[in-house]
């Protein structure tokens, strides 16, 4: 797997595991944390800047060669289908595009 894409799938896992501690860590001591918060922001901001650079990147160059691998991140749009969570998270099925330029 190409750097690039390991730095996208690397910064999604760090985005999910920091909204998770910044929600465990705000129930237990019943206050707002924010530098988690900030750092979550910041994780987020990275994996989208890494996803839209990476999408030029190949339209551009044709790499990463293995761009496709990124459409198993359309799987989190199963969380749309559960009660109480967003409808939102039905966008994230967009990602299985990817699986279309495989070669």
């Amino acid at each position: 797997m190409d750097k690039q894409i390991e730095t996208t799938y690397a910064l999604f896992g760090l985005t999910i595991l920091s909204v998770v501690l910044h929600n465990l860590i705000s129930a237990i001591f019943a206050s707002e944390e924010v530098i988690l918060f900030l750092l979550t922001f910041g994780f987020l901001a990275g994996f989208v800047f890494s996803l839209l650079y990476n999408i030029l990147s190949y339209s551009k160059k044709g790499k990463p060669k293995d761009l496709w691998k990124l459409g198993w991140l359309g799987l989190i749009g199963l969380l749309g289908l559960l009660p109480n969570f967003s409808i939102g998270f039905y966008g994230f099925f967009g990602f299985f595009g990817f699986f279309g330029i495989k070669k």
